[in-house]
């Protein structure tokens, strides 16, 4: 007992006298150039770094002194020029590409660091077979490891018809997906411009996500929206997040469904 009581006092003393600290550096012209929060000496959250101007320029996130999660890049006059998302220190996931004036030019997906259709990975050079058999072999390896009590599968059915090859998106199935983390995974995605916030434009966009077997948004498109900024915005935060797949009659289910988004300023 003495044991556990002394077990649970240092880890209070440990948390209590945690050191965070941020890091910032500034242009000769005396404008901020970056700052980068610390946690015991180790990069831990969410750095920004700037323009020469004081204009935000890239925003990423540390993890354990390790990029992970959504990185966003933006052109001088304030307008998001990339987005994309690391996973395990490689890019994953569809990155976003803008014109400078906030114009969607493409995007383009990544698996594993590997980008479909290029002939290098991020380090090294690979042919366009050698893409082929590591997607093949990831795609397995996702199968084999993706735990049932993690997606909440509903118990197996001897009789159950088998809806995953089903070809349709539903859109009232038993069991709808859900963002893996919440909602609070969706908002953490979302970037609010800041020419709506300068014009205090609020309210709410809603999204429509046709959402995979396998979870992942296919499409996110703007079913009711607000302001063209913030529209892209919601539509961005919908499409890079997973989703727990939908379910009906214990089989994984095409769903496409309306995900709402709300923009507040107080919220940022």
């Amino acid at each position: 007992m003495k044991m556990i009581l002394l077990i649970i006092l240092f880890c209070s003393f440990e948390a209590l006298f945690a050191q965070r600290d941020t890091l910032k550096t500034y242009f000769e012209n005396g404008k901020i150039k970056s700052a980068i929060p610390f946690l015991n000496a180790v990069r831990e959250g969410e750095a920004v770094f700037y323009y020469e101007d004081g204009t935000v320029k890239e925003e990423r996130n540390y993890i354990n002194d390790k990029v992970e999660g959504l990185v966003k890049l933006f052109y001088p006059n304030g307008n998001m020029q990339e987005l994309y998302n690391i996973e395990n220190g490689k890019r994953h996931g569809p990155a976003t590409h803008f014109d400078s004036t906030g114009n969607h030019l493409e995007d383009i997906i990544f698996v594993e660091g590997f980008r479909a259709g290029q002939e290098f990975l991020l380090v090294g050079e690979y042919r366009e077979e050698d893409y082929q058999k590591y997607l093949a072999e990831w795609k397995e390896r996702q199968k084999k490891t993706t735990r049932e009590d993690e997606l909440s599968i509903p118990p197996k059915q001897e009789d159950r018809i088998n809806y995953e090859d089903d070809p349709a998106y539903y859109q009232n199935v038993e069991i709808m997906p859900e963002p893996i983390g919440g909602m609070d995974a969706v908002y953490k995605r979302l970037t609010y411009p800041k020419e709506a916030r300068d014009k205090k434009i609020e309210g709410t966009v809603k999204i429509r996500a046709f959402i995979e077997t396998s979870g992942e948004v296919s499409i996110a498109e703007v079913s009711e929206g607000i302001n063209p900024l913030l529209d892209e915005a919601a539509r961005l935060a919908v499409y890079y997040t997973r989703f727990k797949p939908g379910f009906q009659r214990g089989s994984r289910i095409k769903v496409q469904m309306i995900v709402p988004i709300e923009f507040k300023l107080e919220r940022r």
